[in-house]
């Protein structure tokens, strides 16, 4: 499940205080998110994500798609 949030760091302090098993700390990847990876106490796996960038898809080798393509 991914989950859109304000502030990944924040958000995954709270998750950490909280109990949840960090799997990987907030990254900040090329296509403009900064994500991370959790397990609450009920073993279910998150993935939480903010977007930090608004970033041309072509720069990380991504193409963009308008509707109908």
């Amino acid at each position: 499940m991914l989950v859109r949030v304000e502030d990944a760091d924040a958000h995954c302090a709270r998750a950490a205080a909280a109990g949840a098993e960090i799997l990987q700390p907030p990254t900040t990847f090329p296509f403009g998110e900064r994500q991370y990876h959790a397990r609450d106490l009920g073993g279910h796996r998150w993935t939480f994500s903010a977007t930090v960038a608004d970033v041309d898809p072509a720069t990380w080798g991504g193409e963009l798609l308008t509707p109908g393509t």
